[in-house]
């Protein structure tokens, strides 16, 4: 990585300001309080600066203590930023000055919503809050700066856990920079989308393009396997007297949020949703194993989303729906085909470096509002024809298997590929569908022979290879783990070993791990989940992760008859020692307090893991495994007798009056 990386955090209050700085090569801190001639002397070292959320807090902070703000105006630059959400851009002391020094933020690319505070949750390491009140109005004691140093070091010495986990990320973008002779900060300081956009040596056109609504359907597509109502559904595009509102959605005048439109259609038992967005369908709570007459399948599009922008360049516009922003089109093509051979000559770092230009080319083509771009590569038609074209291909075989293969049953549909499961009788005609299909569009389906699917909806399913492999799971009831880029001994930075997921955007969530373990185990193996519940011997597997949002200004737990002040992430373990209640937040405005959702009724707050594991009233657990296994066979709770239940209320009123 670049020399002199250092991660950084700052804390601002009404007369003082802290900086600290940690230097990734040698671990050293530099600490600097109220003095900007020290800041000017350490900035004039040319630091790499990382941190979490710094483009749009710290940065800013930092920028204004350059320019000789005082720490009154600092402070000032603070609630412009967090208590009247001013981007720091816009604020005019800081935009009248022009000082630059090079940064990444590691919250680029993240999963939304996600806080600093959360991932020390989820990493399972503390969670520190500081004890030192923001809202002081005089300088800070000896005592108080002291414990704010102590608090700022913990938050840059997390965010350096968040920078390994995250390095084989930012040394993808790297790479791509150095292709494109950027230097290295440069590009690692760019997000996914800008990146690519320069990599793609894409050029905003002078005048936008105003033809996201002039789709055309592709000539490939066999449109007797597809129904009319589908085609009326798209061809409202083309109709000027639909606004583009009721069509892709949006905010109408009053600011309230409108959904764009979709169409459900039903194949079989599976009911199936197109929108602007994508298709998608299911068969709800459904469970099936393959037997020796029948077999269950999966058939992927590889790579389809990039070869709908490459695929064929020769035939005029049947497909290559690339933006026309790049100034050639064949530039993407080279870049799928060197991803290709850099995977098959074993190049991982190339090969994942041009994935990332593969996978955020689509987004970024949509990446604009209302003729407005984001992004240099931003051509809204071209976007929609790729996602479009993409689930009307789709449609269109798993219309024709079904009206092919008497015994075929759609089980699953969604933006790349398809599930089915038929009877030995249908095998020849399944593949010579299937084969034909991938000669007339030119793509290339993958097939993956499956022993159990049990699937909730189409977002949330466990499903069994064939091969013995390890089970494939989706939804948020079910995967757990650390998403990265690459396969990392997670206890070699002092954390424990949770599930590995390899992707793009980062990705964390290591919430009730044990209730998701006990789900799987159960639609693999039949394990009961008492079973997977009991034999868990870490106490971190059964944390419940509580998080309140700013609009909140505290959090308290009953206990007893107390209210105990908590802080606003909290790590909690459902008990069965009745004196310890649940948690509590504090509107900001009304002073309303109300439960934070999903916690147990009886829990116990363990932010520094030193509670023995036999503080865990596992019981809680398993009925909240049962539960959601209940939630995919489609099994409902029973109904309560509410006329009874009042009834005996009534009963037993009457007994004291």
């Amino acid at each position: 990585m670049v020399d002199r990386t250092f991660i950084f955090d700052c804390e601002v209050f009404a007369h003082d300001w802290l900086f600290v700085f940690k230097e990734l090569a040698t671990g050293q801190y530099t600490i600097i309080h109220n003095d900007n001639d020290a800041v000017l002397a350490f900035m004039e070292q040319d630091p790499f600066l990382g941190g979490f959320n710094n483009k749009h807090y710290d940065n800013h902070i930092l920028k204004a203590v350059m320019i000789g703000a005082d720490p009154e105006t600092v402070k000032q630059v603070n609630d412009l930023i967090i208590l009247e959400e001013v981007d720091g851009w816009d604020i005019p002391l800081l935009r009248d000055y022009r000082v630059f020094f090079n940064s990444f933020d590691l919250m680029d690319d993240c999963q939304d919503g996600i806080s600093l505070k959360g991932i020390e949750a989820h990493l399972g390491i503390p969670i520190e809050e500081t004890e030192v009140d923001f809202n002081i109005d005089r300088r800070l004691t000896a005592a108080e700066l002291e414990q704010t140093i102590k608090y700022c070091k913990y938050d840059v010495d997390a965010t350096e856990i968040l920078y390994k986990l995250r390095k084989n990320y930012l040394q993808n973008k790297a790479t791509l920079g150095r292709v494109r002779g950027l230097d290295e900060r440069k590009a690692i300081y760019m997000t996914n989308a800008k990146l690519t956009s320069v990599y793609l040596q894409a050029v905003k056109p002078e005048k936008p393009w105003t033809d996201e609504r002039a789709y055309e359907y592709p000539d490939k597509l066999l449109r007797e396997y597809i129904p009319q109502k589908v085609f009326d559904f798209f061809d409202r595009l083309r109709d000027p007297n639909i606004p583009d509102i009721d069509i892709f959605g949006g905010y109408d005048d009053d600011g309230k949020k409108v959904k764009g439109s979709s169409l459900e259609i039903r194949i079989g038992d599976c009911i199936v949703t197109l929108a602007l967005g994508g298709i998608h369908g299911a068969i709800p709570t459904y469970v099936e194993e393959a037997t020796e007459n029948r077999s269950i399948r999966n058939k992927d599009v590889a790579s389809y989303y990039p070869h709908l922008m490459t695929l064929p360049l020769s035939e005029g516009k049947q497909y290559g729906y690339c933006s026309r922003n790049i100034p050639s089109p064949q530039l993407f093509v080279d870049t799928l085909e060197s991803r290709v051979r850099a995977k098959k000559a074993g190049d991982k770092d190339t090969a994942n470096a041009l994935k990332l230009v593969l996978n955020t080319t689509y987004g970024t083509m949509l990446n604009g509002r209302n003729g407005v771009a984001y992004n240099d590569l931003y051509d809204p038609l071209m976007g929609r024809s790729v996602c479009i074209t993409g689930q009307l291909l789709l449609l269109e075989l798993s219309i024709h298997l079904t009206r092919e293969c008497p015994t075929l049953k759609i089980i699953q549909l969604n933006t790349d590929g398809i599930m089915v499961s038929f009877d030995n009788s249908d095998e020849a005609k399944w593949q010579e569908i299937t084969q034909e299909w991938q000669d007339r569009t030119g793509f290339e389906l993958e097939e993956d022979f499956i022993k159990k699917i049990v699937q909730k909806d189409v977002n949330n399913y466990v499903e069994v290879p064939m091969d013995g492999g390890k089970p494939k799971v989706k939804g948020g009831q079910l995967v757990r783990g650390i998403l990265t880029n690459g396969n990392i001994d997670f206890t070699t930075m002092g954390l424990p070993p949770w599930d590995n997921m390899t992707g793009g955007a980062f990705n964390i969530n290591n919430n009730a791990v044990v209730v998701a373990r006990a789900i799987r185990d159960y639609f693999v193996d039949g394990t009961p989940p008492e079973q997977t519940i009991e034999d868990c011997t870490n106490i971190l597997d059964f944390q419940v992760i509580a998080k309140v949002g700013g609009k909140y200004s505290g959090v308290y737990q009953m206990v007893g008859d107390q209210e105990i002040p908590v802080q606003k992430v909290n790590r909690v373990y459902a008990t069965d020692d009745r004196s310890y209640g649940t948690l509590y937040k504090t509107h900001a405005v009304t002073g309303n307090p109300a439960k934070v959702a999903g916690l147990p009724t009886h829990c116990v707050v363990d932010n520094n893991n030193q509670l023995p594991i036999e503080v865990v009233d596992r019981k809680w657990y398993v009925k909240l495994a049962k539960k959601y296994i209940n939630d995919f066979l489609g099994v409902k709770p029973p109904r309560k007798n509410t006329r009874r239940i009042n009834s005996l209320k009534k009963k037993s009123l009457a007994l004291f009056d």
